[in-house]
């Protein structure tokens, strides 16, 4: 008796209780009802429209100024919420999300001033066009390396031998540091110049061909290392800049004053020049479009999304060095430096001279 008292009990209680579908039906009916209520949607609404705010307008808050670094991220999680928003049948939230998504692409598309279209068409000519015997083209590449952005240093030297780099600029150089780069590079870069500290802004030059006109101008203390190099006969010069992040208001202004001479110092050189470093700022705020409005100088990175730019980059990477070129020169391409347990350690950029009669004719139309 007790057995089947016991079992009459078990089965009122599992048909008392919902069964498995019918609970997930009803937790998804409570999570709809939830999001369709109108305050929950104004509060969502209201957080995209703050973040794209504080992205394309990072001044007017300038608490959260540091959100425009990740305005790409924000992008991104903009559109996977749509989807998300798509697949529970929510076509406001859906609206908000994609709305939210498309503004800040639109406004990364146009913050980024790179000549992308001209390396495609020059890309496309190159195929097309048999290549002139007569008229080699020179070309050089140069990398901006990082020493703290790994603490292998055979594996920092490794990915450098490997990019087959002309011109390298090195940052964070301590004593140590560039007793180290002398040694381990004076075969493949017998020319080198450098200012080593023990703070952040010691840095250092090595080139496989000519140095010339090295010379060092100040930010206040921060100094800004360029000079000169003769490839094969086609002359450019070169800036290595390293400035301080904006953490707060004030940082922020000592950044745009040191960008500001920076860009004074390159409309001074008559030779075609790359200005490489470490910005502590990315390429769609407003601190580096002005630099590159003030200076002419147009970024090697192809666009705002990392994996366009080669190598192996996530999308967690935050664009925080940059390598800027003259119009005189062509960007054949870019890509991210990486070490072998995918650790990121540079950027990398390949250029070539453009004709004369060719620059001459871009600047007149």
């Amino acid at each position: 008796m007790t057995y089947l008292r016991n079992a009459v009990d078990r089965l009122a209680w599992r048909k008392s209780c919902p069964s498995n579908s019918s609970s997930r039906t009803s937790k998804k009916y409570m999570l709809s009802r939830l999001l369709s209520h109108p305050l929950v949607q104004l509060a969502i609404a209201m957080m995209v429209a703050l973040g794209v705010v504080v992205s394309v307008f990072p001044h007017f808050i300038p608490q959260l100024s540091w959100a425009v670094n990740y305005a790409v991220l924000l992008m991104l999680f903009y559109l996977a919420a749509g989807m998300v928003f798509l697949f529970l049948q929510q076509p406001r939230l859906t609206f908000i999300c994609f709305a939210g998504c498309a503004l800040l692409c639109f406004f990364l598309k146009y913050s980024v001033k790179s000549n992308t279209i001209e390396r495609w068409r020059q890309m496309v000519i190159k195929d097309r066009m048999p290549p002139v015997q007569d008229a080699p083209e020179v070309e050089f590449r140069a990398v901006h390396l990082n020493v703290t952005n790994t603490a292998d240093a055979s594996d920092l030297l490794n990915t450098l031998r490997q990019s087959n780099a002309d011109l390298v600029s090195f940052h964070e150089v301590t004593p140590d540091w560039g007793r180290l780069l002398q040694d381990s590079l004076a075969a493949s870069y017998p020319f080198h110049h450098d200012m080593v500290d023990i703070g952040l802004f010691g840095m250092a030059i090595f080139s496989r061909f000519q140095l010339t006109d090295i010379d060092t101008f100040y930010y206040e203390e921060i100094p800004n290392l360029r000079g000169c190099v003769d490839v094969e006969g086609e002359k450019f010069c070169f800036m290595s800049v390293h400035t301080e992040p904006a953490l707060n208001t004030f940082s922020l202004q000592r950044l745009r004053e040191h960008l500001g001479m920076v860009a004074t110092e390159v409309r001074k050189m008559e030779m075609p020049v790359i200005v490489m470093g470490d910005f502590n700022s990315v390429s769609w705020s407003s601190e580096m479009q002005i630099f590159m409005d003030s200076s002419g100088l147009l970024e090697s990175r192809r666009g705002f999304m990392p994996y366009s730019n080669g190598g192996t980059s996530s999308f967690f990477d935050i664009p925080l060095d940059h390598i800027f070129f003259s119009p005189r020169l062509y960007c054949n391409g870019f890509e991210v430096l990486k070490s072998k347990a995918a650790h990121r350690l540079g950027i990398l950029g390949n250029y070539s001279f453009k004709p004369l009669a060719t620059h001459a004719k871009k600047t007149a139309q």
